[in-house]
């Protein structure tokens, strides 16, 4: 007959066994879910859906309320849907209504965008199906559901002018629509002098589709850039490129109507998008500086970088989530990238 003694230690070294085996599988979990939270888009392959001839810089993307697109923005100053690849791109809009398209269409000279337009940031109103533009020199704008010459919704705030209307998230449930005002002196044709010159006109911009008054929540910005709502709607994110960081802006609780940083990088930020999970994609640049390597993020809603894009997929504007893919645009390239 067992001793209590024995009893006790074999019960012991059983118990140790377990919490070892236990440790283990914890370790590996713990990693594992790691693994997946940092790189599940390593795997994707890399597509490219080519612009119609001579066309570029198809700065961000938006796909309408039925799903379909994406939607994208051109230098030649339209606005093009996919169709897939039987029919590909097809005009769906125009932000300027002295466009000539003989003159216009395959532009990329940046004198002429005053005159053809030039569509940047995009997003659909849910509901209405309507399609709200940011473009750079006609201001905030918006289009139906079937397309055609955009409708100018602002122009100034305040008495002052926008000079360069860059980037809009819109908030579903109220129809308020957040944009950038990248600059009160420089037009984005001279987007590379405000960017030397360190410039800190930029603004943080609200319309109210209800009473159409647009109202300044942020001045004094480094180039606002890209803007992005949290999945709450308690606060909004602008990107400030030549700070290199990104601002939170309060909506509501107890620091509403306040800012503070959310998180500094190591490139200058451009647009910022939130998917589905309420993490935000974040697109880089290299601040002009070529031996600076940065790669586009998603960093979560406390501002953590909890994944990396390969160097593949080359300079982006903009990262869009969409059904467990990616959506690439960029100021540069004649295509829109596509990682699925």
């Amino acid at each position: 007959m067992k001793s209590l003694l024995s009893i006790l230690k074999e019960n012991f070294m059983l118990f140790l066994c377990i919490m070892k085996v236990s440790q283990l599988f914890i370790f590996f979990f713990v990693l594992i879910s790691l693994f997946i939270c940092v790189i599940p888009h390593q795997n994707l392959k890399y597509g490219k859906l080519e612009l119609p001839s001579g066309v570029s810089g198809p700065e961000s993307v938006a796909f309408d309320c039925k799903g379909e697109g994406p939607y994208t923005g051109t230098s030649d100053g339209r606005i093009l849907k996919w169709q897939g690849l039987k029919y590909g791109w097809k005009e769906f809009a125009i932000t300027s209504p002295f466009r000539i398209p003989k003159f216009c269409n395959g532009s990329i000279n940046p004198v002429m965008e005053q005159v053809c337009g030039r569509p940047l940031g995009l997003k659909f109103n849910e509901v209405t199906c309507e399609l709200y533009i940011a473009d750079a020199y006609f201001g905030l704008m918006v289009v139906g559901r079937n397309g055609g010459v955009a409708k100018q919704l602002a122009i100034s705030v305040e008495g002052v002018p926008f000079r360069f209307t860059n980037a809009l998230d819109i908030d579903q449930d109220t129809e308020i629509v957040y944009f950038t005002d990248t600059s009160t002196i420089f037009p984005r044709w001279a987007y590379a002098i405000a960017m030397q010159t360190g410039d800190k006109t930029g603004r943080l911009l609200k319309y109210d589709p209800r009473t159409k008054q647009v109202t300044v929540l942020l001045r004094g910005l480094s180039f606002s850039n890209g803007v992005a709502l949290n999945k709450d709607k308690d606060f909004v994110l602008v990107t400030e490129t030549t700070a290199a960081k990104v601002t939170r802006y309060w909506l509501r609780g107890q620091k509403s109507l306040t800012s503070d940083t959310f998180t500094e990088l190591a490139g200058c930020p451009d647009n910022i998008q939130r998917n589905s999970h309420g993490d935000f994609w974040v697109a880089q640049n290299n601040c002009g500086i070529p031996e600076l390597k940065v790669k586009p993020i998603r960093i979560n809603k406390e501002g953590q970088i909890v994944e990396e894009l390969s160097d593949d997929v080359g300079p982006v504007s903009e990262v869009q989530e969409k059904d467990n893919g990616l959506w690439l645009g960029s100021v540069l390239f004649p295509y829109v990238g596509v990682l699925h």
